[in-house]
């Protein structure tokens, strides 16, 4: 599973990587480190509106849920998503079915167990350029979005710097971007994106501990982002 992200890019970076505006520009903020853990936002394209980059709270909830983000997450982890749940779990089969979106990222955050020790690892693209990773959506009582990364079985490269799950997300790269946020594509189509994605060049760039260490606090302790 992946509980961080990056996404440190700016926004008219991310503009014209993708050829479509933020509908609340003044809210984009660039974030090396997005921990899944605290309740935050994402950017992400909607298939409602797939013309506009919007906000989403990440961790996703059933459909019109009224109560607070960390009630539900005390109960569930909904920051990942398998396909096999998405076809399963009641509440979350309409979310596949017409509220698909693209999170938009510069990287994700693994994990390799290595002599008894984890080491972090910082995976994107060569171009170092933003990109898509496959996520599903729900819009919340109070009319805000959440979301979910999609997940799936880990590749060899993936593989090599992350070994403490067989999980990672899916990338969706800009020509299957459409087929994603499309009402009317097939099942068989999404499930191709899904199990056989294309080949995107990646690198993965090893972290240092101290990294991820925010600040200590005299009363909370040390903080990690």
């Amino acid at each position: 599973m992946i509980y961080k992200l990056s996404n440190d890019a700016g926004r008219e970076t991310i503009e014209k990587e993708f050829g479509i505006p933020f509908r609340y520009p003044n809210l984009y903020r660039p974030n090396p480190v997005i921990n899944g853990f605290h309740e935050t936002s994402l950017s992400v394209v909607t298939m409602e509106d797939p013309k506009e980059i919007t906000f989403a709270i990440w961790g996703l909830m059933p459909q019109d849920f009224k109560e607070d983000w960390h009630i539900f997450q005390e109960n569930t982890n909904s920051l990942n998503v398998k396909l096999e749940e998405l076809n399963s779990v009641g509440w979350m089969k309409d979310s596949f079915a017409q509220r698909r979106c693209l999170i938009i990222v510069t990287g994700f955050y693994t994990y390799l167990l290595e002599n008894g020790s984890t080491h972090g690892y910082h995976i994107q693209q060569t171009s170092k350029k933003p990109f898509y990773l496959a996520g599903t959506y729900n819009r919340l009582n109070d009319g805000f979005l959440c979301t979910a990364l999609m997940v799936n079985q880990t590749d060899p490269f993936i593989s090599s710097y992350h070994n403490i799950s067989n999980l990672a997300p899916v990338i969706v790269p800009k020509g299957s971007a459409s087929t994603w946020l499309q009402k009317e594509s097939s099942k068989e189509s999404l499930s191709d994106i899904i199990n056989n994605p294309k080949q995107v060049n990646l690198i993965a760039d090893r972290m240092t501990d101290r990294f991820f260490i925010r600040k200590k606090s005299p009363f909370l302790g040390t903080q990690y982002l």
